[in-house]
């Protein structure tokens, strides 16, 4: 979520130093409706819905999974678009660390520990998943792709971030960036990150 106000905040600023917001509807998306299924698929599958509906772990890690080929997917068929090849290689990242980690997101455990509420620190004491989450440790592969990074303690969302998170904001600011307030020059020699 923090990622997400930070792309907001340089879209705002795009817009008060002479963007316009009408530049976004001239950007032309190709199979949009992936996002829509892959976000979809994320909210159940990261929230108690996915106990509600009574969706074994198991397949809540698979359909996680799912959600994020399918946004890469829909990177990929967008790479044309400034910015999304560093939103594809912050989402190949997270992808590497939860794909080779059986579906979850290995965050330290000292991290957990601080972002976690009472009934689920105990989930965690048991070595139980967390969500799309689990306890990093000796036996977790690819940790530095994993959620590593602690934001501030002032910074009450997002508490815990990885590489690819911090690669994919970047991606995302310069693709609102160059949407909102397009360069022209650059867009005539075409360039494009």
């Amino acid at each position: 979520m923090a990622f997400v106000i930070v792309i907001m905040i340089v879209g705002f600023v795009a817009l008060i130093t002479g963007g316009r917001i009408q530049n976004l509807k001239n950007i032309s998306f190709r199979h949009s409706w992936l996002v829509f299924v892959a976000v979809a698929i994320k909210i159940i599958t990261n929230s108690n819905l996915r106990l509600v509906i009574g969706i074994p772990d198991s397949l809540g890690q698979k359909l996680y999974i799912i959600s994020l080929f399918l946004v890469a997917v829909f990177v990929l068929l967008n790479m044309h678009l400034r910015g999304l090849f560093l939103v594809g290689l912050g989402l190949i990242s997270n992808l590497t660390a939860i794909v080779f980690n059986s579906g979850y997101m290995p965050v330290k455990i000292e991290y957990l520990n601080l972002v976690s509420t009472p009934e689920e620190l105990v989930k965690i004491s048991q070595g139980l998943p967390l969500y799309n989450h689990i306890a990093a440790g000796p036996s977790t592969k690819f940790f530095f792709l994993s959620d590593i990074f602690l934001m501030p303690h002032w910074i009450l969302i997002t508490r815990v971030f990885s590489i690819g998170d911090v690669i994919l904001t970047i991606g995302g600011a310069i693709f609102i960036w160059t949407s909102i307030k397009p360069n022209i020059s650059a867009r005539k020699s075409g360039l494009s990150i």
